[in-house]
């Protein structure tokens, strides 16, 4: 009896030691964290300053862009976001960050982005001589040659899409005239076109979602994967240790299954006919010019995963925007509607070249969308190499996380006048406008990044909104049918953000971008 007496009050004092020393841990990793740690100087709020779940869970919720402004306007230019990771919101800091000589490399972070341990893709490559390398390759597939290439692919899609927004209604008595249609979910209907149109580029198969309900699904995997990557991007152990199969067992799956299909797409795109001429048909081609090596069929399977992804996000947001804005800004549309159809005589005619280059402030107004509501919202990680990063005269150590919010700084009011305004007019040099003006806008614009691991897409992403705005902008009208619908109560975690979301198009930041909305009626175009 004394012997299990004596065993018991063993276990008790050795569970109150290790209780203790649990305490005394703690409390020291918290006081070295917040005084000793090398980037303890610089302010934030305090559970970012301790650990990285202050991030995991805004992205979690989906407001980590807002709340990256918000802490900008709370503790200034130099925010510690993480307990290695500061954020910055100055012109400087975006070529400090991510110009061409910057001393920095992709963060670990971007392990985040792996489609499997052998299929790293570009966006996921750390390593600067790997990485380079796969850009080499990667831009050959979006040079301005093989763009031009698969126009018509762009071209069939864009014009499937204008005709599903007003069909031609025949029943009236004045044919020259049409009534407005039901109104639509702009958001969904962008997602479904912008998909269609990376997937046939892609994966040389056509989905027709915009008719066949049954294909949509698809999207549905795609959010869940980027999701699972913006929220392990904040804490990429939870990635790497495969945390995410105990914390979010569905998420993973539904994110497996993606991965999935777009393995098949990928071998039944390698079974095609060789003559096809689109995005796989130049990556599948690509040699880069030092190595005289492609990719590996992993590389290709990574590659396109990520491009299904990042490339329709990108374009349905910006799409989805520009309606939102327009619809809502009657002046602006109706001069940009003007601009457009006094540049072509049918849209038809609508094609890249120098006459959509010319429609000045069609461009001003896809920028003015995409500066207000990015497709990524987020800071874009890069990681500190050996002897440092200056940043605005803030030495930021080797191995310590480095970025810029998007979001945030395109909403800074040093570079964009009364920023919660859409204002394309600050994109265009004029009697009010100083080119100065617009210099300062474009030192700051983020949309797309920049430097050497900036978006490869970025030209087609722009050719595919210019166009398809164009052909949009020509056809038909639009008008804003959103104050019919029911009211939608504001969501509960946007009580703690300033109450500007009436004029703008808000967006979820789960890496790229959640969206709903707006609900707009369409007709063809009164002569």
């Amino acid at each position: 009896m004394d012997f299990n007496i004596s065993n018991a009050a063993l276990a008790a004092r050795l569970a109150s030691g290790l209780g203790i020393a649990l305490v005394v841990y703690i409390i020291s990793f918290v006081t070295y964290r917040l005084t000793i740690h090398p980037l303890a100087k610089y302010p934030g709020p305090l559970l970012a300053r301790i650990t990285n779940l202050y991030a995991v869970y805004h992205a979690y919720i989906g407001d980590l862009h807002l709340d990256m402004l918000k802490c900008h306007e709370i503790y200034g230019e130099c925010v510690r976001y993480g307990p290695n990771k500061v954020i910055f919101d100055t012109n400087t800091a975006v070529l400090d960050v991510y110009g061409r000589t910057a001393n920095v490399q992709k963060s670990t972070a971007y392990r985040a982005f792996e489609t499997s341990p052998t299929a790293h893709d570009t966006q996921s490559t750390v390593d600067k001589v790997a990485h380079a390398r796969k850009r080499r390759v990667l831009g050959q597939a979006f040079s301005d040659s093989a763009i031009r290439s698969f126009e018509d692919h762009v071209l069939g899609h864009v014009k499937a899409f204008v005709t599903h927004l007003a069909p031609a209604d025949v029943s009236t008595e004045k044919p020259q005239e049409s009534s407005w249609s039901a109104p639509a979910n702009v958001a969904s209907l962008c997602s479904y076109v912008s998909f269609d149109l990376m997937a046939e580029l892609v994966f040389g198969k056509a989905f027709h979602m915009l008719d066949l309900v049954d294909n949509r699904f698809i999207i549905d995997l795609i959010q869940v994967a980027a999701f699972r990557v913006g929220v392990c991007l904040q804490m990429p152990k939870l990635a790497i240790m495969n945390l995410d199969k105990i914390f979010t067992p569905n998420v993973r799956k539904l994110r497996d299954q993606y991965v999935g299909v777009s393995k098949k797409l990928a071998v039944d795109r390698m079974n095609m006919d060789s003559k096809r001429r689109d995005l796989f048909s130049h990556i599948l081609a690509a040699r880069d010019p030092q190595t005289g090596k492609g990719f590996t069929m992993d590389e290709i399977w990574g590659e396109s995963t990520l491009l299904i992804i990042a490339g329709s996000d990108a374009i349905s947001t910006g799409m989805a925007g520009c309606f939102f804005y327009l619809s809502r800004h009657p002046g602006a549309c109706a001069k940009v509607s003007a601009e457009v159809r006094r540049a072509f005589p049918s849209a038809d005619d609508i094609r890249t070249g120098q006459t959509l280059t010319s429609c000045v402030y069609l461009r001003a107004c896809i920028d003015e969308s995409l500066r207000m509501s990015p497709p990524v919202g987020g800071a874009l990680w890069r990681e500190a190499c050996a002897g440092g990063v200056n940043i605005n005269g803030r030495m930021i150590p080797k191995g310590y996380d480095v970025g810029v919010g998007i979001y945030a700084i395109q909403h800074n009011p040093v570079y964009y006048p009364d920023p919660f305004r859409y204002n394309p007019e600050r994109w265009v040099v004029s009697e009010t406008n100083t080119k100065e003006s617009v210099d300062l806008a474009r030192s700051a614009f983020s949309a797309f990044s920049m430097g050497p691991v900036g978006c490869v897409g970025k030209n087609l992403a722009y050719m595919e909104l210019m166009v398809t705005m164009a052909r949009v902008l020509w056809t038909v009208d639009m008008k804003d049918m959103t104050a019919t619908e029911p009211a939608v109560p504001k969501a509960k975690y946007l009580s703690g953000y300033k109450d500007h979301f009436a004029s703008e198009y808000l967006l979820r930041d789960r890496f790229t971008s959640w969206k709903d909305g707006p609900m707009v009626s369409f007709r063809v175009r009164q002569m």
